[in-house]
């Protein structure tokens, strides 16, 4: 789980292209992204892949860390809205809004009932 400085709709596109697939195929569709080899609806969204591909490859250490194949499970993501922060301006003029999202990214099988890795 973490807040990554990107967009919260178009985390939220990526992350339903890569939810309920094996988490090696999530990670080359997110590759191929950057890469620009794949896109979705015409659209590529490499700012948000490279966020999300970090997010994984933490994952993936983690299971490792934990003595779980990451071959055999599936990834659940989501992304939700995050905290809105503002850059201010001097003389009671109006800043700009920054955008943040919340991804969860979680490593379960099908069924569940192998450990879970957050």
């Amino acid at each position: 789980m973490g807040t990554f400085p990107i967009s919260s709709s178009k985390a939220t596109i990526v992350c339903r292209e890569i939810n309920r697939k094996k988490f090696s195929y999530a990670k080359k569709f997110l590759e191929n992204l950057i890469d620009e080899k794949d896109s979705i609806k015409g659209k590529y969204f490499t700012k948000t892949s490279k966020e999300i591909l970090k997010l994984l490859n933490q994952l993936e250490s983690n299971a490792k860390a934990l003595n779980v194949d990451t071959s055999t499970l599936n990834l659940f993501i989501s992304a939700h809205r995050g905290a809105t922060m503002f850059r201010g301006r001097r003389d009671r003029r109006h800043g700009v809004q920054l955008k943040s999202s919340h991804v969860q990214a979680v490593l379960s099988d099908k069924n569940g009932f192998r450990k879970k890795v957050r």
